[in-house]
């Protein structure tokens, strides 16, 4: 007879991982607040991390948590070198082309993740994952082969945001296994603001000038990155890998209905189509995946 899992308070856990997922789309929105405030992405990264970080150590303090320790602290460590690689490829994308075209190109990575697993990690190249590859690259080239907003350099940060976020997700995946979820996420943080710190040395560093843009920096440490964090940990094992990766990808859906209502971008016919190429590339092979995992 065959099992099923049975997760408990579903429901708890399915409006968690939603209000992650919505939390994670809002980083347009409190970015936009920041930039307009003299902010470069560089600095209102390393301030977003910083802030962040600090909140996650007092909370662990508070419960008596300690960070990850030898092996596992180097791993968590280098898994944030890439999402701090991922977050200045896609702030820096947004800043110099449209919102819209850097979420489109940054959730294209489960195809760069699709093409490693099968050339080097000698994965089965599935038909499900060899399609999502196809619409994934296919909705890359529609998006940005047509009409651009701002210039090439914009183009190939969102494609570096994409690689450096999927490098990150090969290690973390097939390298570092967490003891402590929370742990190994703040350790995550202080690896991006240790990332950041170097880049700044590199890039044009600008903080915030006023309350407002300091207001909007502080709402993006808390609401679209503690609080993601710590719903998507807390509401993921109630509803199962599959159905909390599905959720996931409203996460590029809040962005650019916040790019396009709140920014006033204009999207062409060749932007939505492939957007949602990629968009549907990413559903399926993250409902693969999950699947693999259960």
């Amino acid at each position: 007879m065959q099992k099923h899992t049975v997760y408990p308070s579903y429901k708890q856990g399915f409006i968690l991982v939603l209000v992650a997922a919505i939390s994670y789309g809002l980083q347009p929105f409190f970015a936009h607040f920041a930039y307009n405030d003299g902010a470069s992405p560089v600095g209102l990264l390393i301030a977003r991390f910083i802030i962040a970080a600090l909140v996650m150590l007092c909370f662990l303090r508070i419960k008596k948590v300690h960070l990850p320790k030898n092996k596992l602290l180097v791993q968590s460590l280098l898994i944030g070198v890439g999402y701090a690689g991922a977050a200045l490829g896609y702030y820096n994308a947004s800043h110099t082309t449209s919102v819209s075209l850097a979420v489109i190109l940054m959730f294209s990575f489960p195809a760069f993740v699709t093409l490693y697993a099968t050339i080097f990690l000698k994965e089965r190249l599935s038909f499900i994952r060899l399609i999502s590859m196809i619409l994934a690259l296919l909705g890359v080239g529609l998006a940005t082969g047509i009409e651009f907003r701002g210039d090439l350099s914009g183009v190939l940060w969102a494609l570096f945001a994409a690689l450096s976020y999927g490098s990150a997700i090969i290690y973390g995946s097939h390298q570092a296994k967490p003891e402590n979820p929370l742990a190994s996420a703040c350790t995550i943080l202080i690896g991006c603001v240790i990332t950041l710190t170097i880049a700044s040395l590199f890039q044009q560093t600008n903080l915030p000038q006023s309350i407002n843009g300091w207001s909007a920096t502080i709402g993006l440490a808390l609401f679209a990155t503690i609080l993601p964090i710590a719903t998507f940990i807390s509401g993921s094992p109630h509803i199962g890998a599959a159905n909390a990766s599905t959720l996931s990808t409203l996460e590029p859906v809040v962005a650019i209905l916040i790019a396009v209502s709140l920014i006033g971008e204009q999207l062409n016919l060749a932007s939505y189509a492939g957007g949602i190429m990629v968009l549907f590339a990413s559903f399926l092979i993250s409902r693969q995946a999950s699947n693999y995992a259960n």
